[in-house]
């Protein structure tokens, strides 16, 4: 409701205070009611700022972020609507009743020993990899375990990634960074030599800030740490988990979900494990109508 349109109201009830209350009374439950049933559920759920998985800006061509996009999606299908807050991910684990789901990573909750309090559904799957200059390394980057990445000397790393454990257990010499983006800033101005990033976000990263000069970095093929990419309710919102999973069968079978996938990774491979999840929410559908 536009504000002008709520002052001309005020004006012709502010005689009848009743009037006036109940005016004030809906506009307030229209705003701050984490579920909106002006036609259809209207669910609230955070996530974080991780382009391009989950992001506040939309990209031109793609969307809101692949993982984001996906829940949207299954959320349509099933009827209802969402609005997305970002928060930091410490805020995210606490899932404040607020919010519906959070979509990030299964991981976060499973370090925070919360497993017994929530039900997820993962969407994708990530791999993080090691970024770097091709001029600096021609020859690309070589390692066994984690701990020969020693040799390489300070490494960017996004705070609160999933990959802080085992970075720290391997001893490495972490240099943080705010942001994915500042990440690779200071890769891109040598502050560091190597940068850790999930694979498809570095390279949609670096094509928003070095688009003409992509060609100069590159990244290892090995991975150094995977993990899925989950929408996660409360146990106490079984119901709309349950409407959830009803919307990801939809668009595993309509083709929303491939469609989504082939806008970002483009004319690079899906990765198995994602196919497989796809195939999986098919199934699915195809089981319970029998």
């Amino acid at each position: 409701m536009k504000l002008i349109n709520i002052i001309n109201i005020i004006k012709h009830t502010k005689k009848n205070p009743f009037i006036l209350f109940y005016l004030l009374m809906s506009i307030c439950i229209l705003h701050l009611s984490p579920m909106d049933t002006m036609g259809k559920n209207t669910y609230f759920l955070s996530t974080i700022e991780y382009p391009s998985l989950f992001q506040k800006e939309k990209t031109k061509g793609k969307g809101y972020g692949m993982a984001r996009d996906l829940t949207t999606e299954a959320f349509i299908a099933s009827g209802s609507d969402v609005r997305y807050q970002i928060l930091p991910m410490a805020r995210c684990i606490k899932m404040y009743k607020k919010y519906a789901a959070n979509v990030g990573a299964i991981d976060w909750f499973k370090n925070a020993q919360m497993m017994n309090k929530v039900l997820y559904a993962n969407v994708a799957h990530s791999k993080f990899v090691l970024f770097y200059k091709k001029k600096k390394f021609p020859g690309g980057i070589h390692f066994s375990k984690l701990e020969d990445l020693k040799k390489y000397g300070r490494i960017g790393n996004v705070r609160g990634s999933s990959t802080t454990k085992i970075v720290q257990k391997a001893g490495l010499k972490i240099d943080w960074a705010d942001s994915l983006k500042c990440n690779f800033k200071k890769l891109n101005g040598n502050r560091f030599d190597i940068a850790i990033s999930i694979q498809i976000a570095g390279w949609n990263t670096l094509e928003h800030l070095y688009p003409d000069r992509i060609d100069e970095f590159d990244c290892c093929q090995k991975t150094i740490f995977e993990i899925p990419i989950s929408v996660t309710f409360r146990k106490k919102n079984k119901a709309i988990y349950d409407e959830f999973m009803d919307g990801l069968k939809t668009i595993a079978n309509n083709g929303k979900y491939r469609e989504v996938l082939e806008r970002y990774y483009e004319n690079k491979k899906i990765p198995d494990k994602i196919v497989a999840l796809l195939n999986q929410y098919k199934s699915f559908d195809k089981l319970s109508a029998r």
